[in-house]
C-alpha cells in the first residue's frame, strides 16, 4: 500500500510472507516480512513510471518440526480428552527469529489505463539481522517481481 504525500513521493507499507523451501521432512517454515518507508515516483506524465525505494521493518522466521509416530501415539491415548493445541506441543518442537530489515529496490511501470499499471519489472534487495535458523542463513535476498498495481483516489 502507497500513499502518496507530495508530487513525487509516497509512503509505503508493505507486509508479505513466504513458504520456506527446500527443508527435511516432517520440518516446515515460513516467513513474514514486514516493511515501511519511502518511494520516489513521479506522477505519471506519459506511459512510463520508474519508481525507487528504501523500506525498514523486520523479519521473523519460523521452523516447526513434527515427529509423525509420537504424534499417533499421543493423540491415540489421548482420545479428545486434551484440546489440539495442548496436544500440539508435546510432539512438535518450534524455532523462530526476528530481526531488523532494510530493503532498496526500483522499478518501472507502464500505463494501461487511468486507474490500472503493469510492473513490468521490479527488483528489490534485502538484508536482515536475523539469527541463523537451524543452521541456515535467511539473511539476503534478490527478489525480481512483475505485476498489475491499482491506482485508487485522485488520478
Amino acid at each position: 500500500m502507497a500513499l502518496r504525500v507530495s508530487s513525487q513521493w509516497q509512503f509505503v507499507v508493505d507486509v508479505s510472507g513466504c513458504k520456506l523451501l527446500g527443508l527435511e521432512n516432517n520440518l516446515s517454515g515460513d516467513g513474514l516480512i514486514y516493511l515501511a518507508g519511502t518511494r520516489w515516483t513521479p506522477r505519471p506524465v506519459g506511459r512510463w513510471t520508474p519508481h525507487v525505494a528504501i523500506l525498514m521493518g523486520g523479519t521473523k522466521l519460523t521452523q516447526e518440526l513434527v515427529d509423525p509416530q509420537l504424534r499417533k501415539a499421543i493423540e491415540s491415548s489421548a482420545a479428545n480428552s486434551e484440546p489440539p493445541y495442548v496436544l500440539h506441543t508435546l510432539y512438535a518442537k518450534n524455532w523462530e527469529t526476528n530481526g531488523f530489515t532494510i530493503q532498496a529496490g526500483s522499478g518501472l511501470d507502464v500505463k494501461l489505463n487511468s486507474a490500472l499499471s503493469y510492473r513490468v519489472v521490479n527488483l528489490e534487495y534485502s538484508h536482515s539481522w536475523t539469527k541463523e535458523l537451524n543452521g541456515i542463513n535467511y539473511q539476503t535476498g534478490l527478489q525480481f517481481t512483475t505485476g498489475l498495481v491499482l491506482h485508487m483516489g485522485t488520478w
